[in-house]
């Protein structure tokens, strides 16, 4: 929504910018953009929280609003949800630049998976409470879960180009995916959470690039007939992601 225009000024009167919004309960008038300070407070709150367990009240509160004031800007938890991950499709525009660029299948691969681990760590959530709340409420989340399709559909693609050329070891293209999913899915759950017996001795994942070029890294070596291209398959997997 976009914000309220200035008001005019009145004769014989300075010009005086509009407030947006309601004024905060702690009594001071929003500096901001009140819907952007919504959407980063929900995002750190379903980051450290989940987002089944914020609730819209709690987000209210930690931008001294009302839960009304929220409600003027998204008319629900699902619509702050669908407004912070409906850019996400990053991986999906690298699948198909680099088809058009006809390039080789293990590095299409490998940039692909490496694009998406990168935008789910650098999202507001976990990949999973996301696909939990898509699955819960599909008519909400049409666009996010047809996104989702179209990425296993190109994924898919890719895997099975490469089992023809020879890249690749034969197999179904189809469970190849849902390995390499499920590889790259988990690994950004485990960035978010790490598990117990990591406490106190560092982070194995300290940042969402090393949690991309591990799951990436990870699911195309498990792939490649000749395991000993893993290195140079991924330094151009990796040149060609950053290619604008």
């Amino acid at each position: 929504m976009a914000d309220s225009p200035t008001s005019p000024p009145r004769s014989g009167t300075p010009e005086r910018p509009r407030t947006l919004g309601r004024p905060r309960r702690t009594g001071v008038a929003p500096a901001g953009d009140p819907r952007q300070e919504i959407l980063e407070s929900a995002a750190r709150l379903f980051a450290d929280r989940g987002y089944a367990a914020t609730t819209m009240s709690e987000i209210a509160r930690s931008v001294g609003l009302g839960q009304s004031s929220v409600y003027y800007w998204f008319r629900s938890k699902e619509d702050l949800l669908l407004a912070l991950t409906g850019a996400n499709r990053e991986s999906l525009e690298v699948a198909r630049r680099l088809a058009a660029a006809a390039t080789p299948p293990p590095v299409h691969l490998y940039a692909v998976l490496h694009a998406d681990v990168l935008q789910m760590c650098r999202g507001a959530l976990d990949f999973y409470d996301l696909e939990r709340a898509a699955h819960a409420q599909p008519d909400s989340f049409a666009e996010i879960l047809a996104d989702y399709g179209q990425l296993r559909a190109e994924l898919e693609r890719i895997v099975a180009a490469g089992m023809t050329s020879g890249d690749f070891l034969a197999g179904d293209p189809r469970a190849a995916v849902t390995a390499c999913l499920a590889q790259t899915e988990g690994v950004q759950h485990r960035f978010r959470t790490p598990t117990p017996d990591d406490a106190g001795r560092g982070a194995v994942l300290p940042d969402p690039a090393a949690a991309a070029q591990l799951a990436a890294r990870t699911a195309v070596r498990a792939l490649l007939a000749d395991p000993a291209r893993s290195a140079e398959v991924e330094r151009a997997a990796l040149a060609a992601g950053d290619e604008p």
